[in-house]
């Protein structure tokens, strides 16, 4: 796989673009703003710290990876134990449209017909 040599952090902030509050990011912060998250594309860590849930974090890789990339990061959410198809599915079925809809379902066929 080849890596990017992207160190920023990545923070999904459910909400309006248009909210009228400063929406400048500190640096080597990067927000993706949505209109809504479930409940079910959210997990809250033992520390409290809440993240996207790994199905929801699949479907946002989407965005920013090739097929190979994103293919191997599945593969690697499998071997982890991370991987749950019908989450997967879920999250995807409530993401708003999106350029990489078509590669995440094809990936998502492909990963499935291996199970």
């Amino acid at each position: 796989m080849t890596r990017r040599d992207d160190s920023a952090i990545h923070v999904t902030i459910a909400g309006s673009p248009d909210d009228p509050r400063d929406q400048t990011a500190p640096e080597g912060v990067v927000v993706h703003r949505v209109p809504y998250l479930h409940p079910d594309d959210v997990v809250t860590l033992p520390s409290g710290l809440r993240v996207t849930s790994p199905a929801r974090t699949l479907v946002d890789l989407a965005e920013v990876m090739s097929r190979a990339e994103l293919l191997e990061t599945f593969e690697i959410a499998r071997r982890r134990g991370l991987l749950d198809l019908e989450a997967v599915r879920a999250s995807r079925a409530r993401v708003e449209w999106r350029p990489s809809l078509q590669m995440l379902d094809k990936v998502i066929a492909e990963v499935s017909a291996r199970e």
